[in-house]
């Protein structure tokens, strides 16, 4: 069984003695939900992160010749690799032989120390399997560059703006009465007192002029006064 590393395009570098074990996993990823008749509730959401981590040694040039000791190198050179590869994002290939293990990764940690009088580097390493993204640019795209924004037409509606005016004129007639009004114009007859308080001076200028002290609160009206009406779509939202 043997270990090795190789940045893309670029030379293998064999590990020189084999780690007792290898660890190799990923945790599921969940969503967590609060749900009143259930409390919390997870649903799984894919995988999380592929990790593979383990210990090992670089041994001293003390070592080299040791018949468990393959394709030794300088431990402060493999040292000074391995912290390039982690430091610049390096996407290698990571292989073990007679494992499943044949990933392209990232070295998410590499750290260790000195130990023992022989120039031994003992090593703690970590890596993550690199997922292949693909980044297209607008141009493959086919997404126009415009920054004119192209809205769809507008329907016309049949609501009445509420930017307009909010009244319209109706002129009494003979036989007319502000509850008679109210209906034709309003929809409700029990709304008149809305277009006598819109028109308490004209109504009871017009009642005067006729002879009379008041007009009642709207019950004396007289034909050819000029009345203002709150137009019926403006009213009728309040309902």
């Amino acid at each position: 069984m043997n270990a090795s590393i190789r940045p893309s395009g670029g030379a293998v570098t064999q590990f020189p003695m084999m780690p007792e074990k290898i660890t190799l996993g990923a945790d599921a990823k969940f969503m967590t939900y609060s749900i009143i008749s259930l409390g919390d509730v997870k649903i799984p959401r894919g995988q999380g992160i592929k990790e593979i981590s383990w210990s090992g040694i670089f041994p001293g040039k003390a070592r080299k010749n040791y018949p468990f000791v393959s394709s030794w190198v300088d431990p402060n050179t493999l040292i000074k690799r391995m912290e390039q590869y982690r430091d610049n994002g390096t996407i290698c290939k990571l292989l073990v032989t007679g494992t499943c293990i044949n990933y392209s990764v990232y070295i998410s940690s590499f750290k260790g120390k000195y130990s023992g009088g022989l120039g031994d580097f003992y090593y703690d390493i970590k890596f993550i399997i690199a997922r292949e993204i693909k980044i297209y640019t607008t141009k493959e795209l086919k997404i126009g560059t415009s920054s004119k924004t192209q809205r769809p037409a507008s329907k016309k509606s049949n609501k009445k703006s509420t930017t307009g005016s909010k009244t319209t004129t109706y002129t009494i007639k003979s036989g007319d009465t502000l509850s008679r009004i109210a209906q034709k114009k309003l929809g409700k007859a029990s709304r008149y007192p809305e277009i006598y308080k819109l028109n308490k001076s004209k109504i009871e200028a017009a009642a005067k002029k006729h002879g009379r002290k008041s007009s009642n609160n709207g019950h004396w009206i007289y034909p050819g006064t000029k009345l203002t009406i709150p137009k019926r779509w403006f009213l009728d939202k309040c309902k």
